[in-house]
Formats: C-alpha cells, sequence, structure tokens
C-alpha cells in the first residue's frame, strides 16, 4: 500500500482541487490515515459483510449506495504482482465513469477486467527491475501524471510523536541515538539469521554508543526471542503497539536495519534511514528509494549469505 503514495502524489499534482478517495483494507487502512495525498481513507472490511460463509446483503448494499453517493468520476485500480477480483469490482460498483485497471500483465489476461472501460496493458518483460511505485503509476499512464519524487509518506500527527518521544525516554534513549532493528519478516526466506542481529547489535553499541530498540510483530516471536537471548547490553523491544505508534518509535531512530518486509516501507515513510537485508526478493523493485537509503542482498538470492561484518560496514557507513 505505502507503494501506491508516489501515484497518490502525482494525481495529487495533477488535480490539485479533486476530491481523493483511497480503499484499503484493514491492515492497511491505519498507515494511510493523515496522508496528505488524500482526502478520505474508505475502510474495506470484508468481515463486516459475511456471517460464516453467507452475504450480508443489506450490509454489503449500504457500503455500495455509500460509495455511490460519493459520485466518482475516476476509479483507478494499480496492479504490480497480481490482481483483485474483489478491487476490480468496487472501480465498476462505485459507479465511476472512466475506469483505470489492469487488462493484461506480461501477456496473461485479468480475468476481470471487462470491469474496466479503460483497460490498461502492463508489459513489464523488458523492464523487470521496475520499482514497485512505477509500476504502480504505470496503470494510470493516460492521466499523464508528471512524478517525480518516488519517496513514501505517513503523516504522523503531534500527539503520536509526543507519545513516541515519551516511549523512547522511557526506555533510557534518544532521539537519534538509537538504532531499530527488525529480525521477523512474514516470509521465512526473507529472515537474516536473528544470532547474526544481535551480533550487529553487540558490535554497533559497543563500538559506536548507539542504543538499541528492536521491533516484533504478531508473527516475530522466534527471531526477536532469539536475538533477546544473545544481547550483551540493554534494549527496548516495541511490541503490542499499532501501526502508527510503531512508525512514530522509528521516525525518532538513527537508523533502521531490518528484513525485506512491511516494517523497511514504514520507516522509510517516516524519513528515517533504512538499512534493508535482500534474499530472494529483487531490492531494485522493493528497497526504499533515496539517497538516504541502502540495501544488501545475499548471493544466489540466500539472505543467510549476509555476514555481519558486511552490513557493520554498511551500517557504519550511513551512521557516520
Amino acid at each position: 500500500m505505502l507503494c501506491v503514495v508516489p501515484l497518490l502524489r502525482g494525481l495529487r499534482q495533477r488535480y490539485p482541487h479533486a476530491y481523493i478517495a483511497l480503499m484499503s483494507s484493514p491492515v492497511s487502512h491505519d498507515v494511510m490515515l493523515g496522508n496528505p495525498y488524500v482526502d478520505h481513507v474508505i475502510k474495506y472490511d470484508k468481515r463486516d459483510f459475511l456471517a460464516g460463509a453467507l452475504l450480508r446483503l443489506g450490509k454489503f448494499l449500504s457500503f455500495i449506495r455509500a460509495l455511490r453517493k460519493e459520485k466518482f468520476e475516476i476509479a483507478i485500480v494499480p496492479s504490480t504482482v497480481s490482481t483483485s477480483t474483489t478491487s476490480d469490482l468496487f472501480a465498476y460498483l462505485c459507479g465511476a465513469s472512466y475506469r483505470l485497471g489492469t487488462g493484461e500483465i506480461n501477456g496473461v489476461k485479468n480475468r476481470s477486467g471487462f470491469f474496466f472501460n479503460f483497460p490498461v496493458t502492463l508489459t513489464w518483460e523488458g523492464a523487470g527491475h521496475r520499482h514497485q511505485t512505477l509500476r504502480n503509476l504505470d496503470t494510470a499512464h493516460a492521466l499523464w501524471l508528471s512524478v517525480t519524487d518516488l519517496s513514501l509518506t505517513i503523516k504522523l500527527s503531534r500527539e503520536e510523536v509526543d507519545e513516541a518521544n515519551a516511549f523512547v525516554a522511557g526506555a533510557q534513549m534518544k532521539p537519534g541515538a538509537f538504532i531499530s532493528f527488525h529480525p521477523g519478516a512474514g516470509k521465512p526466506p526473507n529472515r537474516w539469521p536473528a544470532l547474526r542481529f544481535a551480533e550487529l547489535a553487540n558490535r554497533l553499541a559497543q563500538e559506536g554508543g548507539f542504543g538499541t530498540m528492536v521491533t516484533s510483530g504478531p508473527m516475530d516471536n522466534e527471531p526477536v526471542s532469539t536475538m533477546k537471548s544473545n544481547l550483551a547490553h540493554t534494549y527496548q523491544v516495541v511490541e503490542g503497539k499499532n501501526i502508527r505508534q510503531v512508525a512514530a518509535i522509528l521516525s525518532l531512530a538513527r537508523c533502521v536495519i531490518t528484513n525485506d518486509t512491511g516494517i523497511m516501507h514504514v520507516a522509510a515513510a517516516v524519513g528515517t534511514p533504512v538499512l534493508s537485508l535482500f534474499g530472494p526478493t529483487d531490492p531494485e523493485q522493493w528497497a526504499p528509494i533515496g539517497t538516504k537509503h541502502r540495501y544488501i542482498v545475499g548471493r544466489d538470492g540466500v539472505t543467510d549469505s549476509i555476514s555481519v561484518e558486511e552490513v557493520v560496514v554498511v551500517a557504519k557507513e550511513m551512521l557516520r
């Protein structure tokens, strides 16, 4: 979802006075609240419309009626990795006069592409490393958007930053004087060994005097537990907080060192330098864009092949 921010930025620049709404799943809804390029974030939670395996038709129709009251003129459904029948359907049901979305990706027809009256043919076979932010923009090429800033954005409130400052102070750390580590990832092949994260944190704490913050998501118990057991200094774990609270804490870090996972994008979106560790995924497509960010990719697409020393060298360059 965060990789769609440059598309939203381009729409706002092209149509500065337009009303722009973004439909999002619950997972991504909170992270897009307050986005400066969007007037309204619409949460779509399919669980609201299901009673077991049955559709709660009344609730679903009420949701559609509310969408149609907005009188949208244009609906855009960007696709990069795959298409979504649900998203394509809503582009049609919202009543927009102009519906742009994927008709075909790399020669594969989109089975729900008939919902669009302006289907787009996307071909990246000769540009396999094209970044995901650019792929999102490709869907809307007919609108002639001019976007040079491909950075991501999460807009934090003053209250959220104040709360984060209080959390950091409670951990006996100072803004800009700690490094945040994220040893987890939803996909196991994307995980750099937690023991190496611990060794890395120990080195940077001892040699640079930096505090250690560790972020933990719902599926990260195992790597976080391993890292904690091997840290030789005091540390603070960020857990049980919502994504905006985590984002606010990351905004105060000197640097974030993370696997290729969602936290990588969140940290970049709050403006913190990110050092990301890649394995099977293409960093040229997914790594944060910008001169402040760096990435290291494992040999032969294997994350485990990255040594601690490699990460220490790049991290110290960034910290300087």
